[in-house]
């Protein structure tokens, strides 16, 4: 290697393997590599090449080391951030049973004989609606692991690992066949997809599973189409909710969606109004309404003088 000239040595040290370093560790390396080249020798360029030659089986010693130092550190760091979550079960939906009877087998939605929670027609981003109410049941000795106890409800998100506190109460007695449950409301879900439930009791992790979440409902200040924005493709709708915001509305409103591409305008009548006050005291209407989307692209939809850029998507093919 003593024959190697500079540009050879060059492609030598490009063919060691490749680690990730740190900072701290590359100002190191840099550091030894210029401490072995500082002095000012008679004949410099033997030595420089002297030099760089120890540099590179310095480099070559230290670099592994290094790596696995830095690899280990990464995934105890990683394992700590993980310490105490269970780990998510599969899930299903199942009936509660209670004297013989059957019930919610199409929404108690969990882990058998361990925890379940009557879950909404669907999970909606950033909507207070789907988790306003949630009852909670569960399976155990309930002497042992529930009485006078607290409930904790965390969700991480899978792929952000953004972690939330949905819920906190007090666990009650048995019904519908569980040993245990709490009625309780979880806080909205800040973004779209799949997040683990995480049920732990005084603290203590008891089960994880997971849900998906779709993405919000399309929306203004002053009215709700309640329907997600993943759901809308080209295609017709039938009896779709318009929930709106005010008093004194019309028995009848009108959706309109303009294509901001070609610039057609459609028009759809929405009504069999129904009134209501929410738990906040606002007044809201709900319309019913059919309308149609004839292809994907970049629309605007506008009810009660109140606009929302829409992106639809293609339909899904069977």
């Amino acid at each position: 290697m003593n024959n190697l000239s500079d540009k050879e040595l060059l492609e030598v040290m490009m063919d060691f393997p490749k680690h990730e370093l740190n900072t701290k560790q590359r100002t190191e390396i840099l550091k030894i590599i210029s401490e072995a080249g500082s002095q000012k020798p008679k004949k410099q360029w033997k030595i420089q090449r002297l030099g760089a030659i120890c540099a590179l089986f310095v480099f070559a010693a230290l670099a592994p080391l290094l790596y696995y130092l830095n690899t280990g550190n990464r995934m105890n760091s990683s394992a700590s951030d993980h310490a105490g979550s269970a780990e998510a079960e599969q899930a299903d939906y199942f009936a509660l049973t209670e004297n013989g009877e059957s019930f919610y087998i199409d929404s108690n939605y969990g882990i058998p004989d361990k925890v379940s929670l009557l879950a909404p027609k669907d999970w909606i981003a950033k909507d207070e609606r789907s988790v306003a109410k949630i009852m909670i049941f569960f399976w155990g000795n309930y002497e042992k692991k529930f009485a006078n106890k607290n409930l904790t409800v965390n969700a991480i998100h899978e792929k952000t690992g953004v972690r939330e506190q949905l819920a906190s109460t007090t666990l009650s007695g048995p019904i519908y066949g569980a040993d245990a449950h709490s009625m309780t409301s979880f806080k909205p879900f800040s973004d779209s997809g799949k997040w683990d439930l995480q049920f732990a009791i005084d603290g203590k992790e008891f089960a994880a599973f997971s849900i998906y979440v779709k993405k919000p409902y399309v929306q203004t200040d002053k009215w709700t189409l309640m329907m997600s924005q993943e759901d809308l493709y080209a295609g017709f709708y039938e009896d779709v909710p318009i929930e709106v915001t005010g008093e004194d509305l019309p028995e009848e409103i009108e959706l309109e969606v303009f294509s901001l591409e070609t610039g057609e305008i459609t028009k759809f009548t929405f009504g069999n109004k129904s009134d209501y006050t929410a738990s906040d005291g606002k007044k809201i209407s709900m319309y019913q309404g059919d309308f149609q989307i004839k292809k994907s692209g970049q629309y605007r939809f506008t009810a009660v003088n109140s606009s929302q850029a829409v992106e639809i998507g293609r339909p899904i093919s069977n």
